[in-house]
């Protein structure tokens, strides 16, 4: 198919078109694979996918290892019976979640390599996304409608047209905000594909089952859930959905490409010069066209003082890069709060829209 909006290579900014399977830039020759058809628009793009066929080796690896320590554990001496039914439930639970991930992962990636030095960020601290975003829902836990109901309060009766949603993560909340606010065409942009692949197949329209493991237990009969993770108001097709391997602070499209850019839980924890990135937002906007931001403004602690920029410097540095600050709400969501263990967090979100001034 042909993109509705230009892409660039990510190495010399010719254009570039992803119509064919193999994708390579005529310019400078280099070329980007594909995981799960997902095209990995990324420096050193082959470097990558063999990092994350190592990530999997490495959790195939340690998944095996929880197994048999839990197993090893249970077999002790002296345990209560409800001590070892736990260690036994969450043995078979984790391997069952590594199992239900590599299913999804290893065919995309070509299987696993050699066990990498480091687990995914997605797999460790994120794979809660997929839960919450797909699964959850269908327990009537659904956490991203107060995310919405804030956007959407906002953006009125706005439409989003071309879309470019950058850390889209697993994709929830770019698929409901294509689905109410008038997308023409929206690109899910993120560099994890332990979220983003589950996640492109759900928007297509395939179910999957997803185990969710828990050390956090109350009751030793409740130590997993599996999760069937479906699309709730069914499948987006390619040619109005599409999903991209990119650096979400240099994303690979021409100048003016969009209508409306959405950065939700991004500009605090991925730009490391966020004066920069809004110029690089501002560049990628027509005329005209909308910056949706959310998120709770809680910077990495290694981020300098003077650059964990609050609302009103936010605001300010958006107004010099050419935006005008056309609202903003605050409020205090649950984040991550799982059904089945019923521990997460509260963060205060605060949620923008910003418009590109016309000039």
């Amino acid at each position: 198919m042909s993109y509705p909006v230009q892409v660039v290579c990510p190495g010399c900014q010719a254009s570039l078109g992803l119509a064919s399977e193999v994708i390579a830039c005529a310019a400078c020759g280099a070329s980007y694979p594909r995981v799960g058809g997902i095209p990995v628009l990324l420096p050193q793009a082959a470097a990558h996918v063999e990092l994350w066929r190592g990530q999997l080796g490495l959790l195939l690896q340690r998944g095996q290892q929880t197994f048999e320590g839990l197993n090893e554990a249970a077999a002790g001496e002296g345990l209560l019976p409800v001590t070892r039914a736990r260690l036994l439930g969450l043995g078979t639970a984790v391997r069952e979640q590594v199992a239900d991930v590599a299913a999804v992962l290893g065919p995309a990636l070509g299987g696993p390599g050699l066990p990498a030095s480091g687990l995914p960020r997605g797999v460790v601290e994120y794979i809660g996304y997929l839960y919450r975003d797909w699964g959850w829902p269908s327990a009537g836990y659904r956490e991203n409608d107060a995310a919405l109901a804030s956007l959407a309060a906002l953006f009125g009766t706005r439409t989003l047209g071309r879309t470019l949603v950058l850390g889209a993560g697993a994709c929830g909340l770019a698929y409901e905000l294509h689905r109410r606010h008038g997308a023409s065409f929206t690109v899910a942009v993120d560099i994890d594909p332990f979220l983003l692949v589950p996640a492109e197949q759900v928007v297509r329209g395939q179910s999957m089952r997803l185990t969710e493991a828990s050390l956090k237990v109350l009751e030793a009969s409740d130590v997993s859930r599996p999760w069937t993770l479906a699309a709730p108001s069914g499948a987006l097709g390619p040619e109005e959905f599409q999903c991209l391997f990119a650096d979400g602070t240099a994303p690979p499209f021409a100048d003016r490409s969009f209508d409306s850019v959405v950065t939700p839980w991004f500009i605090d924890q991925v730009p490391r010069d966020l004066p920069a990135f809004i110029d690089t937002v501002h560049g990628l906007l027509r005329p005209g066209g909308y910056w949706l931001n959310q998120g709770p403004l809680i910077y990495p602690e290694q981020v300098p003082f003077e650059q964990r920029y609050c609302q009103e410097e936010l605001f300010e540095l958006a107004r010099r890069a050419g935006f005008s600050v056309l609202g903003a709400s605050r409020a205090s969501c649950p984040y991550l709060v799982s059904p089945l263990s019923g521990h997460g967090k509260v963060e205060t979100v605060l949620s923008c829209l910003f418009q590109r001034d016309a000039a």
